[in-house]
């Protein structure tokens, strides 16, 4: 499930299971906060089994029942774009945890702050925290789950956007994501418009003690929406569509003694993911993808687009990228490593590949492959 996916599904969850985060989302939630405490300066934080900051809540509104871990949203009290930071942040940590299969409920006031503190170091500032867990509505599939998402109440595009004419259709995406924001007391006090020189301006129509949290969650989700871009910060803050490029891949897999086994690449970089590139003119993406598998590793393979899952990243300022990947096997061919882009290429387990990916997001689609192909088995 993409991040976009979440958006159309998510809803608050204030109702949470006694059960432990699984240990492998444990594991790829810790690499999503991790990657976004390293763009941010934020301190970020997963904390696992312990209620104190929920357990003394008795009767009142929004008071969540079963919460035993939560994410810490704090960051240098000096930074004048803190809680907007927070904010944006947060949500993304927010869908990539709806994106697992964890429900999740932003949490400003019903908890116990003074709990959360021993969290933070000299000179930092707690704004807020978010709930997260295994829930009872993760049961109900899909189907529920956008159902429920629904019937949540919004402002409509016209009241959320200014300057609609003329505007192009990754705005209008934007401001269809927007929509499914959530903000305290479900106020959504904010604007955003099109401007003739085809940047996009975020104001805040209303001030409250979390107007800036919400904020940076609403253009969390036009950035989303509106398929990457970068904002500058503040009330008044600017956006700028980014150029779009797109890669192929494929999660290759074999059958060894009866054990399945992985093919992980580490790049030059540094970072271990599977074989994947770029595009060429008239390419199409099976094409591209059986493409990269030869060039990076020597070998030849069959495609399984019955398996298709896309990663959206920046790999520099201005520019996001769709990585779409695949199910392969190898069919022939020598294995060799691409000495120009690749370090070292290797056959590995499940379970000994999945601490091994470095990005959240690529062990996602790992995850995605491991479901499938089990799947394929049983039938």
């Amino acid at each position: 499930m993409t991040l976009s996916d979440v958006v159309l599904t998510r809803t608050s969850q204030r109702s949470y299971l006694p059960d432990p985060i699984p240990p492998l989302q444990r594991e790829e939630l810790q690499k999503a906060i991790d990657a976004c405490r390293q763009r941010s300066g934020l301190r970020l934080r997963l904390v696992c089994d312990r209620p104190e900051p929920f357990a003394s809540l008795r009767k009142s509104y929004g008071v969540l029942k079963g919460v035993r871990n939560y994410l810490v949203l704090a960051g240098p009290a000096a930074d004048p774009d803190l809680e907007e930071k927070c904010g944006y942040y947060g949500e993304e940590l927010v869908l990539a945890a709806g994106a697992m299969g964890l429900g999740t409920c932003w949490v400003g006031g019903t908890y116990d702050r003074e709990s959360c503190l021993c969290h933070l170091q000299e000179g930092e500032r707690l704004v807020c925290v978010v709930a997260v867990g295994r829930t009872p509505e993760e049961r109900g599939g899909r189907e529920k789950l956008i159902a429920l998402a629904s019937k949540r109440k919004s402002k409509s595009q016209s009241e959320l956007a200014g300057n609609l004419s003329g505007a192009p259709s990754w705005f209008m995406s934007g401001i269809a994501a927007v929509q499914r924001a959530p903000s305290a007391w479900n106020r959504q006090a904010y604007r955003f418009t099109w401007q003739k020189d085809g940047t996009v301006l975020a104001q805040v129509t209303g001030e409250h003690e979390f107007s800036m949290v919400d904020l940076g969650i609403a253009k969390y989700h036009f950035e989303l929406g509106a398929h990457g871009g970068q904002w500058t910060w503040g009330d008044g803050g600017v956006f700028e569509k980014a150029v779009e490029e797109k890669s192929c891949g494929a999660v290759v897999w074999r059958e060894q003694e009866g054990i399945r086994q992985y093919l992980l690449a580490r790049h030059n970089g540094g970072h271990w993911s599977f074989p994947k590139g770029h595009v060429e003119a008239g390419e199409k993406e099976k094409d591209t993808a059986r493409r990269e598998i030869r060039e990076e590793t020597g070998l030849t393979a069959e495609i399984d687009t019955g398996f298709r899952q896309v990663v959206t990243y920046y790999p520099k300022p201005g520019v996001v990228k769709d990585v779409v990947f695949f199910i392969a096997v190898p069919s022939g061919g020598e294995e060799q490593a691409q000495l120009e882009e690749i370090a070292e290429i290797g056959w590995f387990t499940f379970q000994e590949a999945c601490p091994l990916v470095t990005f959240a997001s690529d062990e996602e689609v790992l995850l995605a492959a491991e479901h499938y192909l089990e799947g394929k088995r049983r039938t």
